[in-house]
Formats: C-alpha cells, sequence, structure tokens
C-alpha cells in the first residue's frame, strides 16, 4: 500500500508549522516569501495533492469544476457561457465554480494547485490566457483542462479545446457585406494572442479574396474585444474622409461601441455605414439599431465541453481534442447596401 503524502508531510520536509503550510496552500497571507518558496518546493518535490475531504465538498458522483474566465460581465459572452454551462451542469453531474482570472497568477504550480482546492477535479477555462508555465504545472499534478475559445499558449496544439467554427464565422460575416455591395470594409479583429480572434480574421479575408477584393491594412484593426475597443476603432475607422461603408467587428460588444462613434459622428447605422458583430450575445438586440451578427452557439459549446471535462475524468479521449460548432448569420438591422455619397467611395 503506497502511503499518501499529507500536508503534515509537507510541513515537516520545509521545516514549518502545519498551520503555515496550510497558509501557503490556500494563498493565505502572513507568511514570508522565502517561507513559501520553501513549502511550494516541497510540494512539488513530494507530489503532494490535496484530498482531504471538507464539509463543502460535492456530493458523491458529482464533480467540481472550476471554471476561469478573464472577465464576466463586460461583453455579456462571459456571462451566457456562464449561464449556459451553469444549466448543463446538473445533467452532466458537474459543480461548476467561477473565478476570475487574477494578476498575482504568476506562481504557476502555486496557481494550478489553488485549483484543486475544495475537492475541484478540473477545470474550462474561457477566454482566457494560459501560460505555458500554468499549462504545465496543471500537467504535473493532473489536473484535465479544457478551452472555451482557445487563448492557449504556443505550441499548445494538444490542448483540448471546444468553439465555434471561427474561420467559416468570418467567412460568412465578409460574405454577408460583399453581397450587399460593400467594398470598403474595415475589420476590427481583436487580440492577436486569441486564437479564434485569428481564424475569425483569416475567413473574412479570405471572403473577401474570393470576390477579388483586398481589405487594406490600414482598415484592418487590433482592440480588445470590448465596448471601449469599439469606441476606439470605431473613431479610427468613421472619422476618415475615405471611411469604409461597412465595418465587422469580431465582437459583440465591439459591433456596439462603434455604432455609438457614428451616432457621436452624426452618421446613421446602417444608412451611412454598416456594422456587423460576432457572437449573437442578447446585447445584440439591446442597442439600436438591432446589431446583424454572427451567432456561436453557447449553450451547446457548454455542453460539449462538459462532456469532454467528463470523458476526461473517466480516463477516456475526447472524441476530438478540437471540436468546432457551427456558425450562422443572423440578420437585423445594422447592416445594409453602402450610401453612394461618401468621399472616395465608388459606390
Amino acid at each position: 500500500m503506497v502511503n499518501r503524502v499529507t500536508l503534515a508531510g509537507v510541513a515537516r520536509h520545509a521545516g514549518v508549522s502545519l498551520a503555515t503550510a496550510s497558509k501557503v496552500l490556500n494563498s493565505r497571507d502572513g507568511v514570508s516569501d522565502e517561507t513559501r518558496r520553501r513549502v511550494n518546493d516541497a510540494i512539488v518535490s513530494l507530489g503532494y495533492r490535496p484530498t482531504t475531504a471538507r464539509a463543502d465538498e460535492p456530493s458523491a458522483g458529482v464533480r467540481r469544476i472550476n471554471v476561469i474566465f478573464s472577465e464576466i460581465d463586460t461583453t455579456m459572452y462571459g456571462a451566457q457561457v456562464l449561464s449556459s454551462l451553469l444549466h448543463e451542469s446538473r445533467s452532466a453531474r458537474m459543480e461548476i465554480i467561477p473565478r476570475l482570472q487574477h494578476g498575482d497568477d504568476s506562481d504557476a504550480d502555486a496557481w494550478a494547485r489553488r485549483l484543486l482546492g475544495g475537492g475541484c477535479q478540473g477545470a474550462i477555462i474561457v477566454a482566457a490566457y494560459l501560460s505555458a508555465e500554468q499549462v504545465n504545472a496543471c500537467r504535473r499534478i493532473d489536473l484535465p483542462i479544457v478551452f472555451i475559445d482557445c487563448y492557449g499558449p504556443s505550441g499548445s496544439e494538444d490542448l483540448v479545446s471546444v468553439g465555434a467554427n471561427n474561420f467559416a464565422g468570418g467567412f460568412q460575416a465578409a460574405t454577408h457585406l460583399l453581397s450587399l455591395g460593400h467594398r470598403r470594409i474595415g475589420l476590427i479583429k481583436g487580440p492577436d494572442a486569441a486564437s479564434f480572434a485569428r481564424e475569425r480574421a483569416f475567413g473574412f479575408i479570405a471572403a473577401a479574396g474570393e470576390a477579388g477584393i483586398t481589405v487594406p491594412d490600414d482598415l484592418v484593426l487590433e482592440e480588445q474585444f470590448n465596448y471601449e475597443g469599439g469606441l476606439h476603432a470605431g473613431m479610427a475607422l468613421l472619422s476618415r474622409s475615405d471611411r469604409p461603408t461597412a465595418i465587422a467587428a469580431n465582437c459583440d460588444a465591439c459591433a456596439i461601441g462603434i455604432i455609438e462613434v457614428a451616432g457621436r459622428l452624426g452618421l446613421q447605422v446602417p444608412r451611412d455605414v454598416s456594422v456587423i458583430g460576432f457572437d449573437d450575445t442578447r446585447m445584440a438586440v439591446w442597442c439600436s439599431p438591432h446589431l446583424t451578427t454572427i451567432n456561436q452557439p453557447l449553450t451547446d459549446i457548454a455542453r460539449v465541453a462538459l462532456r469532454m471535462m467528463g470523458r476526461i475524468l473517466d480516463g477516456d479521449q475526447p472524441d476530438s481534442s478540437h471540436v468546432q460548432l457551427a456558425t450562422r448569420l443572423v440578420v437585423r438591422d445594422s447592416t445594409a447596401p453602402p450610401p453612394h455619397d461618401v468621399p472616395g467611395i465608388d459606390g
């Protein structure tokens, strides 16, 4: 019989009290950096993994899963993914524990061990970036991770992920604007660190290329996926004398920021400029005009992510390491044929 490594054993190995070792394990204050380092080294060296039952642990047969967000409320995307995970978790016999990613997560091993607290058995990463060190730290303690909209580190092709077919979604957005007659189109592609943002941009540019249209580099902007990013991009593009007749934003919140800028500049959407978003969050029908956008099936994505996590925890491999679900165009009121009186535009 193999003796399980206990926290008391970690404390002895590090030469500290059990209370101090517990503080380090739970990331509490009152411990010097040197002591924290010794305890963390002991945890790694001994292969300690917290398994003690606690009163707040899930009931038998229910798996507790951390869900890590970079943000939840600034775009509605995170909120809708969380809502979908919570609704789907009951049938999956999982308990969802939402967490926000913090700026103090630089100690990868300590961060990964915190995810094991309270009986958690895995982590779903929602549109949040993990460093290679964090991914490797999870692997060292056998903590499975599943990405929704992957921000994985370079060389992370083996990570398990689920999301929409972002290339197809970008292609659909461009095809829609081109079918209306737009030829001078701006693109807000989102952060290059996000693989899903790059795929959307690739799809958009590919569709334009098939139509014989080149999207000029100065009309392609990298902005954050939020309303403020849309404000910044909208001002940069719509204040030009040769402004585009349409703008595609790879996020609904960003698209709504562009609509706001258009109004500030005395432009009407879609009479003067068409705007299309991506995600089809609830905010797409909260703005005026209602937003044409690309729908990604967030409820289905949540269901598949939980199923993939369950298979991993059962010791099986998911059917595919990278699952992409179909997107669809949702036409509302923010897109129309281009105007014929914009300076520098050949209608």
